[in-house]
């Protein structure tokens, strides 16, 4: 079941970004850099109200979620897809397919002409993951602590 995050669901966030973050770059971060618990609780405490977070319930358990809103950089027509993580355990089942069909159909709804993301280059799951959903390289790049992002983008 797909719902609206809510300030009750910060700790299973965080504790599902944690999972999925030592998961998709446990190889190429050192677990060290990465926020613990209590600082990925408080960043979710302020960015639930920025955009909007939908997770998966499944069983009672958050199992995954994305994020998405306005366009950080404030290009007109664009929304963004700011974050979206699967816990492990539930990878292959479709959960982040179809979260992320949520996410783009949530940012067509509110009247967004284009999409964009940003993707850690070494992430290549990822960035094949959305290149088989429709997103398409751009020649965005900028530099995050954990290594350069590349910037994915499609129509909607």
């Amino acid at each position: 079941m797909i719902r609206r995050a809510t300030p009750a669901d910060i700790e299973a966030l965080a504790r599902v970004q944690g999972r999925g973050w030592r998961h998709a770059y446990g190889d190429y971060v050192d677990v060290d850099e990465m926020s613990g618990p209590d600082e990925r609780s408080a960043r979710w405490g302020e960015r639930l109200g920025e955009g909007t977070t939908f997770l998966w319930e499944q069983a009672g358990e958050v199992a995954g979620f994305v994020s998405c809103g306005p366009d950080r950089d404030r290009e007109a027509g664009t929304g963004q897809v700011y974050a979206i993580y699967v816990d492990p355990a539930a990878q292959g089942a479709g959960l982040g397919s179809t979260l992320l069909a949520h996410a783009v159909q949530e940012l067509a709804t509110a009247g967004y002409r284009r999409a964009l993301l940003w993707c850690l280059e070494a992430n290549g799951l990822a960035r094949a993951f959305y290149a088989s959903r429709g997103w398409a390289q751009d020649e965005g790049r900028r530099e995050h602590p954990w290594g350069p992002e590349v910037r994915y983008r499609r129509s909607l």
